[in-house]
């Protein structure tokens, strides 16, 4: 009955995610935080997480409706499917799929701005280079994002462009325990570079037919930081992201603002392959700054926020599989895995240990309180005969 729930709370979280999701560029251990290490050779990561955002906005200035109402429900959804591969012990692979993205505005001809299929996304990483006694391990990524979806420059989500982006970045990481990194208090460090290349690129078309392109390549300079930590079968997880603009963009370019969310998580691990995700991102950059010029803002007309959402609700479902039949590929990681089942052999024949003396203890419990009574039978048999 167990398996029979977990499966198919999997299923419907899966196939759920097909139509919301924030992208997540294949980190097994957190929502937006890149690691140092990479996926083992031969591990594929399938990953699916579900983001949306949704306020029933009222109708603000003293323009009348179109129908008779007061507000309207608004809503944002992302929807992304992330595979990962192993291909080496210091490199692995990352191809992000954005199946859908809706952001509930109104496009250039009337009808609801929404792409399905949004972009493709591709992640280089070069990681798992470890120091200082194997306690620090550090890695380097290059990203891409390619632009096949039909609309972009849309508002409340980051800034996308019909032209390929792309950056760097540099990840550390900190594990108390080097033997079992995943099993004890982790920390995590990102910084990184992004360049929207929207130079000459065509980002807003007004109803008119004007067209208005870019007249900068904008960037920014992102950074993360995290803490995990991990118990049996929960981990505990707290992220801080957020980036400033290297060069800003043109005024008519929606969600040109810098931003800073904080997100608490938790992650739940029933099984050995599959974790399940629960999070959610709270603004903490200001709400009021809108550099947005020259294109029809939502916020003006709605209370919507006039930049980024105030919270998004992140739910995930992560799964790792080994496709090689074993990982081992050299001495040393042979002798790193047997070390590592030799530790967790030990773990469990401790937890039994601890579980065979609780046993043991609550039998001496027991043993104790049936002396008790039998004295106080004893005490009351004697009573009984004296009263006769």
């Amino acid at each position: 009955m167990k398996k029979f729930i977990i499966l198919s709370l999997t299923l419907i979280l899966f196939c759920t995610q097909n139509i919301f999701a924030q992208i997540s560029n294949g980190e097994k251990t957190l929502l937006h935080t890149q690691t140092g290490k990479v996926y083992s050779k031969g591990q594929l990561g399938i990953y699916s997480n579900m983001n949306f955002y949704s306020k029933v906005g009222d109708l603000l200035g003293s323009s009348a409706p179109i129908q008779d109402f007061q507000s309207v429900n608004y809503w944002l959804v992302q929807g992304n499917f992330v595979f990962t591969y192993g291909i080496s012990d210091h490199v692995d692979v990352t191809v992000g799929v954005r199946a859908y993205q809706d952001t509930h505005a109104k496009n250039r001809v009337g009808g609801n701005e929404f792409n399905s299929p949004d972009d493709i996304f591709l992640t280089l990483k070069a990681g798992s280079f470890s120091f200082a006694r194997n306690h620090f391990t550090q890695g380097f990524l290059t990203s891409f994002r390619f632009p096949t979806g039909k609309v972009h420059n849309y508002p409340f989500t980051e800034f996308t462009t019909e032209s390929v982006q792309y950056g760097l970045m540099y990840a550390i990481s900190y594990y108390a325990d080097p033997y079992l990194p995943d099993r004890s208090f982790n920390a995590h460090f990102n910084a990184g570079w992004w360049n929207y290349n929207e130079l000459g690129t065509v980002l807003y078309e007004k109803n008119n037919g004007d067209k208005l392109t870019g007249k900068v390549n904008s960037s920014d300079y992102r950074m993360a930081l995290a803490f995990s930590y991990p118990t049996g079968l929960f981990d505990f997880r707290l992220e801080l992201t957020g980036m400033v603009f290297l060069q800003q963009p043109d005024k008519f370019v929606y969600s040109a603002e810098e931003w800073a969310f904080l997100t608490p998580s938790i992650r739940y691990k029933p099984i050995n392959w599959l974790a399940l995700d629960l999070g959610v991102d709270f603004r903490v950059s200001p709400d009021d700054r809108n550099a947005t010029l020259g294109i029809p803002d939502p916020s003006t007309n709605l209370d919507l926020p006039p930049n980024f959402p105030d919270w998004k609700v992140q739910l995930g479902v992560n799964m790792n599989f080994n496709i090689l039949a074993d990982n081992a590929t050299s001495d040393l990681s042979y002798e790193q895995k047997k070390a590592k089942e030799k530790v967790e052999m030990f773990e469990s024949v401790v937890l039994e240990k601890e579980k065979s003396e609780s046993v043991q203890n609550e039998i001496e419990n027991l043993k104790k309180v049936r002396k008790e009574a039998e004295k106080e039978i004893d005490e009351l048999k004697k009573i009984l005969d004296d009263d006769q």
